[in-house]
């Protein structure tokens, strides 16, 4: 190899290993996505400031994540917004009051919380399938590659409240849901 080609694979290699370190670091993305919180349907971030007080008292979705991932220790976190949620979960956006959900910004672990606020109680079954589907999906993707982390999926991943579902896997799925129920009502 001539000189030049050395240097051309060198920085090739470099570039591994910092898209690798920062990809991989598990470093706390929460603020960042938390000051980029996603909400879709009738509510957007910026509407949840003006909504009314009978609004906020219901809880919306952002609320239940902002507060989920304020209580329960997360590697870093990325958005799904509603231009990514169809590659993620089948819910037809007409069907929802708000949505709010974050997976693993790296990939490399299952940590995920996803909320519904559905407008019909109709609707809570079918989702609630949804979720538990994608579950399995996650069970099947993870087992092999972190087994280590197949504890955060422990058969209570999707709970439901009134017209509220969730899907919460992470390191302390109790306090999570016990979040999520003292929000989603």
């Amino acid at each position: 190899m001539n000189s030049f080609t050395k240097r051309i694979m060198a920085g090739i290699i470099c570039t591994m290993i910092a898209v690798s370190i920062c990809g991989c670091s598990g470093g706390n993305a929460q603020s960042s996505a938390s000051d980029s919180a996603v909400s879709s349907g009738v509510t957007s971030t910026s509407e949840s400031a003006a909504s009314s007080d009978t609004e906020q008292a219901s809880g919306k979705a952002t609320e239940i994540t902002d507060k989920i991932q304020a209580d329960v220790k997360f590697p870093g976190m990325a958005p799904i917004g509603e231009d990514r949620m169809s590659g993620y979960y089948d819910v037809a956006s007409d069907k929802l009051e708000s949505f709010s959900a974050y997976i693993c910004g790296s990939g490399a672990y299952p940590d995920e919380i996803a909320v519904f606020q559905l407008k019909s109680a109709d609707d809570v079954a079918d989702v609630k399938a949804m979720l538990e589907k994608r579950v399995e999906t996650q069970t099947a993707t993870f087992k092999d590659y972190t087994p280590d982390e197949m504890y955060k999926i422990d058969g209570n991943n999707v709970v439901t409240s009134g017209n509220y579902v969730a899907l919460i896997i992470c390191a302390d799925n109790a306090k999570a849901i016990e979040d999520f129920n003292s929000i989603a009502k």
